[in-house]
């Protein structure tokens, strides 16, 4: 079968033939449609992932849009590696098949999947959100930021602020409805932060790290929650402890895995419902895979939308 293969960490992957998979314990085959491409898929591939890289060669990717066994259209975002998702066959984990509605599109569908869990996780799983509260989205011009801006709204949210560094995804994420977008490239960013948010916020879904994220929590209300996404503005940030003490401040960590499969699985349809009823959008874009080393180096850019690689 072609397939994305990885066949040397911290390259991009290559498009090839690579051996299908074949049932196994705990596993079961998913005819892939559409497969979603992640940051933690580029991030796994460097052979530097905190929680480990698969032995080479592997295919990459965790998530996909296929037919099961019984021929019904299914997300699973337990790709079993070295078959990963990213191929004409996935092995995915046995049960992990969470059905889609029949009104969805799997084009759509598919950036509520680990981009969308990630996001409304975040929010009520990690971040407790309380409704009424105010909540800063920072990285909103991604796909996990759009979507966050746009849930934590659906979830009660009293305030939504997004922060983006280009003026295009800040005018993007104006257009989700924020009700205020920060420039992260801001020289007074703390205090651009406190006056969108109308004093501080409450909760922080961050996806940057680094500056942007010393920031938002020296604008944080007391007791604020910082939920720690992503690190797309660097990997080490320069906290003051007493900032941490003197707010009562909690930053948490967040990553999928962590939720149970049934928790992933009715974020995953409720984001689901939400946009058949017109309420939660993003753009995704389908490239073949074929084009996947094309398309990995533009992820590690950050497209500011959804990747999804079809592989017929």
């Amino acid at each position: 079968m072609k397939a994305a293969v990885v066949t040397g960490y911290g390259d991009p992957p290559e498009y090839r033939d690579f051996a299908p998979p074949e049932p196994a314990d705990g596993t079961e085959l998913l005819e892939v449609e559409l497969a979603g491409l992640n940051p933690v898929d580029v991030a796994i591939a460097s052979g530097k992932f905190d929680a480990g890289a698969p032995p080479l060669p592997y295919v990459t990717g965790t998530e996909a849009v296929g037919r099961d066994a019984d021929g019904r259209r299914v997300w699973s975002d337990e790709a079993r590696y070295p078959s990963g998702s990213l191929a004409e066959w996935s092995a995915i984990g046995e049960g992990s098949g969470v059905e889609l509605p029949d009104e969805i599109s799997s084009e759509q569908a598919i950036a509520f999947g680990v981009a969308g869990v990630a996001a409304w996780l975040a929010l009520t799983w990690r971040g407790g959100l309380v409704e009424g509260e105010t909540v800063l989205v920072n990285g909103a011009s991604g796909a996990v930021g759009q979507i966050a801006v746009q849930a934590a709204r659906l979830l009660g949210a009293g305030r939504v602020v997004g922060s983006a560094r280009s003026e295009s995804g800040r005018s993007k994420v104006d257009a989700l409805g924020a009700d205020a977008v920060v420039d992260t490239g801001s020289e007074k960013l703390v205090d651009d932060l406190r006056e969108a948010t109308g004093g501080g916020a409450d909760l922080v879904i961050d996806n940057l790290w680094g500056t942007p994220a010393v920031a938002a929590i020296e604008a944080m209300n007391p007791r604020g929650r910082l939920i720690q996404v992503g690190n797309s503005a660097g990997t080490g940030a320069d906290i003051l402890a007493g900032r941490l003490r003197g707010g009562l401040i909690d930053i948490r960590g967040h990553r999928n895995f962590w939720a149970s499969r049934e928790e992933r699985a009715d974020a995953f349809q409720t984001m689901c419902r939400h946009s058949i009823e017109g309420d939660l959008k993003i753009e995704v874009e389908v490239i073949p895979l074929a084009e996947v080393a094309d398309a990995w180096e533009r992820q590690k850019a950050s497209p500011g939308h959804k990747l999804a690689l079809r592989p017929r």
